[in-house]
């Protein structure tokens, strides 16, 4: 008996899998009570994705297509599409054991599949709201994006494809420990000794589901030793194509000089190391990667460079892959 007027069942193929689709139909009140016992949580209005625990099992993705159908998407291991389906009939939702006749798996349009298909490849969890929303955004509006929809279409780009940030300093400015204390894992070798880091050390960092691309390079300085100068050599050229440098400033070193010609995007923001040994005045960003200070409030100022929180939220359109850029260009 279908106590809840829901109906769930597997949209994905059967069998192991990296990520599972459950399909979710019903009212749309009952629906949130279908959503609110398996991945507990506020509530998810249409158009939206959020991070989840799914059936106290598993962390994946509940998205809300429209009022009446939603989707959850754990990890796509049998035993965990079991554990999902066992909850929700649970809850009182009829589980099928095959897709309805009519059962709508593709995008409704155009742009919504375009979206989809964007969202695999993206890397940044924080893309998947604004492309979800596009599908609404196009249909309200037709015609040449105006200049304010291609900035923020650029900016949001690098939700797709991750920025570049490259942090750049004297050596021992404390470069490597603010790359790890950001990461939260050893992704670099930290050392008291004076040209440690011979190459960049490139790492992904998530802040808060905004993907970027760190390169801690070398330490600037004049050196004889031609292997530490071919590594900052070569490190200025990935300067050069960075979207925003930050430019790590210690108490204890000397300040190094870095190319006058540098152009990023973002610009170059300023940032105060080892506030253990020296504090800072207000208004500069200061970190400690021994106590932790500034860290969080440092990740949110790059967040916010990178991708405003306007951008995020707005329901206007995004040219997010080349197909419709080449249709904008037109």
């Amino acid at each position: 008996m279908n106590e809840c007027g829901t109906r769930a069942w597997l949209a994905s193929p059967p069998g192991r899998a990296g990520i599972a689709i459950i399909d979710l139909q019903g009212a749309e009140g009952l629906l949130d009570d279908v959503i609110a016992a398996v991945a507990p949580g506020p509530g998810v209005s249409p158009g939206n994705a959020v991070h989840r625990r799914i059936a106290d099992v598993d962390d994946g993705l509940v998205t809300r297509l429209d009022p009446s159908h939603a989707q959850l998407m754990p990890h796509g291991g049998n035993a965990i599409v079991r554990r999902v389906a066992k909850v929700l009939k649970e809850s009182g939702v009829q589980w099928l054991a095959s897709p309805p006749p009519g059962a709508r798996f593709e995008a409704r349009d155009r742009i919504e599949a375009l979206a989809l298909d964007t969202i695999a490849r993206a890397t940044s969890r924080a893309a998947i709201p604004p492309l979800l929303r596009q599908s609404a955004a196009w249909e309200r509006r037709q015609g040449p994006l105006d200049e304010e929809e291609r900035n923020r279409g650029r900016r949001l780009d690098r939700l797709v494809e991750p920025a570049v940030i490259a942090c750049v300093g004297a050596p021992n400015a404390g470069k490597s420990s603010l790359l790890n204390a950001l990461a939260a894992v050893d992704a670099a070798i930290v050392t008291d000794r004076p040209g440690t880091t011979r190459d960049r050390v490139s790492r992904h960092l998530d802040l808060d589901g905004v993907a970027v691309e760190w390169i801690d390079t070398p330490g600037i300085r004049e050196t004889k030793d031609p292997i530490e100068r071919m590594a900052i050599e070569a490190s200025v050229t990935a300067i050069r194509s960075a979207t925003l440098i930050v430019r790590l400033i210690a108490p204890d070193v000397p300040d190094a000089r870095i190319p006058g010609d540098l152009s990023p995007v973002e610009g170059v923001l300023e940032v105060r190391s080892k506030t253990d040994l020296a504090p800072v005045s207000d208004g500069v960003h200061g970190v400690s990667a021994i106590t932790g200070e500034g860290i969080t409030k440092l990740a949110r100022s790059i967040r916010s460079r990178i991708v405003r929180e306007e951008d995020l939220s707005s329901s206007g359109r995004w040219s997010f892959c080349d197909e419709l850029r080449t249709e904008s260009d037109l």
